[in-house]
């Protein structure tokens, strides 16, 4: 049987957990980009807020813009946009069908507008990865990308997430209705920072009235979102079939651990998603660079060297003595020695515990080659940042030029035993040129400007890079981070 309204309603399955259905819910927020995490995350917190019959006035509607997102789109309108989260480790399996999702608009960018005009949407979510925000490796916003040139070009029939939004707002604000506030759940240090950048920045050129009234109306809270939810492969959908005994072609997989900490600064409303365990701040900076020099880094440290060494899973990672010293001392010689000076209201080796028992989970199967998933935009963020900043404090950050030396190997495209490595990178091309040609030159990959600016011209990190990555051609992989962890 698959999954539907109608299952759900006259199933036993978790009924007694179950407050509120679909009916009760009206769309309030209109979410672009919906995908395994929006849908763990999100979703699953403003689930567990409406079976507590609060703010049944903020139910979501799915919205994508690429062909891709239709697939998503028709495999979860023929289960009535209900999703079965399943969270798990190994003492405990919760699972949950969440229903806060209640329509996913057409792939259409008009029909997108028209919706985004509904008086009733009061918030605008959006994942779209981090290359999604056309963001140079400078952190400034790409405003010459052919995409946003075209935005700007034709600014009544848009095609970026940032064109529709301007176009929407311009609407909205013709009518005398209230802006929306636009929420941005991507790992991106000050994201909603980046946001209201690109919008500002774009709406300039196409409108200056409404780039100032957008400057001054529409919030873009800053916030940090973390909860690892890996794809879910075919023998998830066969163990929902088997435990609970019918089909979902689109189950999210999760770990138990969620967390979600925004700025609380909403221009048009809010739901009460404080009751439900989100922390709103006035300052969210030290808790999202935590999260992204720790987290996050973690796993860019790790991505290239297991993926090099055929380990397929994160916790089999952790299980690797090699990458787990490797790992260890990143973090506790080069990271946390610059953070602590940052984040000083967290124990910062409490919470390096909390991420390393994450990872180690074997029921989550978080696959390496997500991780390495667009590589190419995590470096900077949560690689080069690091470095940039040991550096300018005296501190030793040979661990994380090793990181990149190894992504440069990685980026060849095969590991030492010839075996194909499923690179998935809108910049994979070029980055297996150039690590080509600095396999005789190294210094040819991190003078890529694109990545990593003007680091290349520091004395320190050429020399460093320019060393493991010799060693990593003439000793192999292995020894190489082996001999790293000796020191």
């Amino acid at each position: 049987m698959i999954l539907d309204k109608n299952f759900l309603q006259n199933s036993a399955f978790n009924k007694a957990e179950y407050n509120y259905s679909q009916d009760d819910l009206s769309a309030g927020i209109i979410h672009i980009g919906v995908g395994n995490f929006h849908r763990s995350h999100q979703a699953y917190l403003l689930d567990s807020l409406f079976n507590q019959r609060k703010d049944l006035n903020y139910g979501i509607i799915g919205a994508g813009l690429r062909e891709y997102d239709t697939f998503m789109r028709d495999d979860l309108l023929k289960q009535d946009c209900l999703t079965t989260l399943v969270q798990r480790d190994e003492n405990t399996t919760n699972t949950r069908v969440l229903q806060s999702m209640i329509d996913f608009i057409e792939v259409d960018n008009n029909l997108l507008v028209e919706s985004l005009c509904n008086e009733n949407i009061k918030i605008v979510s959006l994942t779209i990865t981090e290359g999604g925000y056309y963001i140079d490796s400078y952190g400034n916003f790409n405003i010459q990308n052919e995409e946003i040139q075209a935005d700007i070009n034709n600014p009544d029939n848009p095609k970026t997430a940032f064109g529709i939004l301007i176009k929407a707002l311009k609407i909205r604000k013709e009518k005398g209705l209230n802006p929306f506030t636009l929420l941005t759940c991507d790992n991106i240090a000050h994201n909603g920072n980046v946001l209201r950048n690109v919008m500002v920045k774009m709406s300039q050129q196409i409108d200056a009235d409404l780039s100032e009234y957008i400057a001054s109306n529409v919030s873009c809270p800053n916030s940090m979102v973390d909860r690892i939810t890996p794809t879910a492969t075919k023998e998830d959908i066969a163990f929902i079939q088997s435990e609970y005994g019918y089909i979902d072609n689109r189950p999210v997989f999760s770990e138990p651990f969620i967390q979600w900490i925004i700025e609380d600064n909403f221009c048009n409303g809010r739901p009460a998603l404080e009751e439900v365990g989100v922390m709103f701040v006035d300052d969210i900076e030290p808790y999202e660079l935590m999260k992204i020099r720790m987290l996050n880094g973690s796993h860019a440290a790790i991505s290239s060297v297991s993926a090099l060494l055929d380990i397929d899973y994160v916790h089999e990672a952790l299980e690797n003595e090699t990458v787990k010293t490797f790992l260890d001392s990143i973090i506790n010689k080069e990271v946390i020695p610059v953070l602590k000076d940052i984040v000083t209201d967290i124990n910062l080796d409490e919470y390096y515990n909390t991420v390393i028992t994450r990872f180690a989970n074997p029921y989550i199967k978080d696959t390496i080659t997500r991780i390495c998933f667009d590589n190419s935009n995590k470096q900077p963020k949560f690689i080069i940042d690091s470095i940039k900043d040991g550096i300018k404090n005296n501190v030793n950050v040979d661990g994380l030029i090793l990181a990149c030396a190894l992504w440069c190997r990685y980026s060849i495209g095969t590991d030492e035993n010839g075996k194909e490595l499923d690179i998935n990178d809108a910049r994979k091309d070029k980055l297996k040129d150039l690590a080509l040609e600095a396999k005789d030159n190294p210094i040819v990959f991190i003078q890529f400007d694109e990545i990593y600016g003007t680091l290349s011209q520091n004395t320190y990190f050429s020399e460093t890079f320019t060393k493991f990555l010799n060693s990593i051609w003439e000793n192999g992989v292995e020894n190489t981070v082996k001999n790293y962890n000796k020191q």
